[in-house]
């Protein structure tokens, strides 16, 4: 039988090497190998950590956190704008701000409306450098870790440009932002009761648990389109359509879970005087905080696909410079040598002269 000349491919690992036994493998190895889907799972998780999502999600909510307050300020501008624009309603909140809080509370809150209206104008203004100052800096952080996520270096190319993407980057996540949220927020409230109350579909058996299988499923589509243009335009590279549009499902599905606990959270912490107080700045930083997490996993999911490693470019390395050096050895020095050599001579002298002379 003739010697084989080429790799058996039933034998071949993926770096083409052929091995005659198996090797080893734990359980968890010999569980990636068979299940596809594990391994994808394991990878994502093995990228996430690699490439510090942790260390990322904490980063962007301290920038998240750091832009909400001038965008805050904003909307607060804006709220003076209208108000003084049309006093009946101005006192119509007042009134509103009365019947609802009792004691100092009241007093305060209306101290500060009014206090936004009559400076509304520096308020504006201060507000918007600030909310584009520290939006910006939001944007690019979180560009900088939906690209490490890639193995990418988000580091450079055009100033200018790149500040105006992350400009209509902001404004679009905040529209995004507000839509996931509001249509959570509608369906957890008491507005859809009533609204089905008012057109006479309350008495239904059953209509509240079908409104707000809706408002999920509603909530859900919302999320998928915040999570795809997130996942499929923040890293700057080139990205696999059919990768990003799992992701985002995988993101929006994610999401919506942790809004249906946040609105849980925030109904009870608003309903004692201790979580009123720090419940909700501490219940935005853990939201947002899970949020770019789960944006992160999903990045690092679609980063992590077949078709997405199959685009990678890897580093090639630098040419190997090879020197060759010639050294010789020796056990002994040329002095010895030469004495070596003069004794040898002496000797064999003597040993010449005596056997001559018999």
């Amino acid at each position: 039988m003739a010697a084989r000349t080429t790799a058996n491919p039933a034998r071949t690992d993926v770096h083409g090497i052929e091995r005659t036994n198996d090797d080893n493998v734990g359980a968890i190895a010999a569980f990636r190998a068979k299940h596809e889907w594990f391994d994808h799972i394991m990878r994502m998780q093995e990228r996430y950590s690699s490439m510090g999502g942790n260390q990322y999600s904490a980063g962007i909510t301290y920038f998240s956190v750091l832009s909400i307050f001038p965008i805050l300020m904003l909307l607060f501008a804006g709220l003076g704008f209208v108000l003084a624009g049309n006093p009946q309603l101005l006192d119509e909140v007042r009134q509103q701000i009365t019947e609802s809080v009792d004691g100092s509370i009241s007093e305060t809150l209306t101290e500060i409306l009014d206090t936004a209206v009559e400076q509304r104008g520096s308020v504006a203004g201060i507000g918007a450098l600030t909310a584009l100052w520290s939006g910006l800096g939001w944007m690019n952080n979180l560009r900088y870790g939906v690209s490490k996520m890639w193995k990418l270096n988000p580091v450079g190319g055009n100033f200018f440009v790149n500040k105006l993407r992350d400009l209509i980057g902001l404004i679009t996540l905040l529209l995004a932002l507000v839509l996931a949220f509001g249509v959570t927020a509608v369906g957890a409230s008491g507005l859809t009761a009533d609204l089905l109350d008012h057109i006479g579909l309350g008495d239904i058996p059953g209509i509240n648990y079908i409104t707000y299988a809706v408002a999920v499923i509603v909530g859900v589509l919302a999320n998928y389109m915040v999570f795809f243009w997130l996942v499929k335009f923040m890293p700057r590279t080139k990205t696999p359509l059919k990768s990003c549009a799992k992701a985002a499902l995988v993101g929006a599905i994610g999401f919506e879970i942790l809004k249906q606990f946040g609105s849980l959270f925030f109904s009870n912490a608003l309903s004692n005087p201790a979580g009123a107080t720090f419940g909700p700045i501490i219940g935005v930083m853990a939201l947002l905080y899970f949020i770019w997490r789960i944006l992160l996993y999903s990045s690092a999911w679609a980063a992590t696909t077949e078709e997405s490693l199959a685009l990678v470019d890897y580093d090639v390395p630098e040419p190997a410079v090879i020197r060759v050096r010639r050294e010789v050895h020796t056990g002994t020095s040329a002095s010895k040598t030469a004495a070596m050599l003069g004794a040898g001579a002496v000797a064999g002298g003597l040993l010449a002269s005596l056997f001559g002379g018999k």
